[in-house]
């Protein structure tokens, strides 16, 4: 079996979220609620940064530098506490299989599902949208992948 069949294999087989890593909590529910709190803060902060953006561009910096310190608050504060009771952060190598899985489960099932759907509402735009980021992923997938083999073949 090639080196990148396994990997392959390894990242489908691993969870797909990081809760499958573990972290201080042990309630199941606990732990999704974490997971869907680090989700709610990181689209806060990036939500945030994009109205910082905006603000900006609208000659209105005082705003902007509003918008770019509380965006910091969800990420820095709030994001990475979650994390840390989640367990989010492994090894370098966890962390890469982690994140081959999900770059996987992006490209060849959140995506494709996403486009086809898009589609079949009428919203062929935002299918080709979908189906755009999907392959962006698989070059994710593959790029991780690499580097897992590189820090495996050292």
């Amino acid at each position: 079996m090639s080196n990148i069949l396994k990997i392959s294999t390894l990242a489908i087989a691993v969870s797909i979220s990081t809760v499958a890593f573990g972290g201080e909590v042990t309630s199941g529910a606990t732990r999704q609620d974490l997971l869907n709190a680090m989700k709610d803060e990181a689209f806060d902060h990036l939500k945030y940064m994009m109205y910082a953006e905006q603000a900006r561009k609208n000659g209105n910096a005082e705003l902007g530098a509003v918008f770019e310190r509380i965006a910091a608050a969800e990420r820095d504060k709030h994001f990475k506490e979650h994390a840390k009771y989640l367990g989010l952060l492994r090894s370098d190598s966890e962390n890469l299989t982690d994140a081959i899985s999900g770059e996987y489960l992006a490209t060849s099932k959140i995506y494709p599902e996403m486009a086809n759907r898009a589609k079949a509402a009428g919203d062929t735009e935002v299918g080709q949208h979908f189906a755009k980021v999907g392959k962006e992923e698989a070059e994710h997938h593959e790029t991780f992948k690499a580097a897992l083999l590189k820090r495996n073949a050292q």
